[in-house]
């Protein structure tokens, strides 16, 4: 098993919407207000990592609804298939899995988006497909924003220097991995991990979750919730510098 501790750079404008509310302003109604969490899901990173542009993240949103009871049979499911490969892989000890990031430094930036044109009189015409908000405000992530987590691989596996994620892959991301030596690994019960996991990967890694604490969920249950979390075991790596996290590793790269 091969450790790494990894930094994300931001070189472009990474927007997430991971909470969207209506934008008020001197009591009208001015559309959309988009913000972002300061965490990002491993999905979309591992998408990047493997050079994707998408398989099932930032597609045709109403497929997203077909995980819900009202309209399974109506809406065709979103296939997960290069997730379900990494994550059938890692718990073999193949490839890879990389865990949620999180924010080192965040910088962001506010702007709006128009649908409409801005004269001094506005031509009437139907309205947009699926109540398009014709104003969005957005605050977005910009460059010099910096998150970190950690990786595991096999031997083999190489971490590119740059990925793309987010939004019409604005999000240009520069990867510095630098790999931790492992002098042991210790099994713990009721460990706290160092970072935020998925709750679903772990879960099918073979742990128990036995609290957590929320910070980031998309609309797709498949996805999985990402959270601080308290499980049945873990695994506490000590390295030769000062790192010792504390992570639900895959079980094939224990071995």
């Amino acid at each position: 098993m091969r450790l790494y501790k990894v930094n994300f750079e931001l070189q472009g404008v990474l927007i997430f919407s991971t909470e969207v509310r209506p934008m008020i302003s001197g009591g009208q109604a001015m559309g959309s207000y988009i913000a972002p969490l300061p965490y990002i899901h491993n999905y979309p990173v591992i998408y990047g990592i493997l050079g994707k542009t998408a398989e099932a993240y930032f597609v045709i949103p109403s497929m997203h609804q077909a995980d819900y009871e009202e309209r399974k049979g109506k809406t065709p499911s979103l296939k997960y298939t290069t997730i379900e490969g990494v994550l059938r892989n890692a718990k073999e000890g193949k490839g890879f899995y990389v865990f949620p990031l999180l924010p080192r430094k965040i910088i962001t930036s506010s702007f709006l988006m128009s649908a409409e044109s801005w004269s001094y009189g506005l031509l009437t015409r139907m309205p947009t497909k699926n109540v398009f908000p014709r104003l969005t405000s957005y605050t977005a992530f910009t460059p010099q924003s910096e998150f970190y987590t950690y990786l595991v691989s096999d031997d083999y596996f190489e971490i590119p220097k740059w990925i793309r994620i987010g939004k019409k892959r604005w999000g240009i991301m520069k990867v510095e991995a630098e790999e931790l030596e492992v002098k042991d690994i210790k099994e713990e019960e009721n460990c706290t991990t160092s970072i935020p996991i998925n709750v679903k990967d772990t879960e099918y890694f073979g742990y128990k979750v036995l609290n957590s604490a929320k910070v980031l969920e998309t609309p797709s249950l498949e996805e999985g919730m990402i959270a601080w979390a308290t499980l049945d075991k873990c695994y506490t790596v000590n390295t030769r510098g000062y790192e010792k996290p504390s992570l639900p590793i895959p079980p094939g790269f224990l071995r």
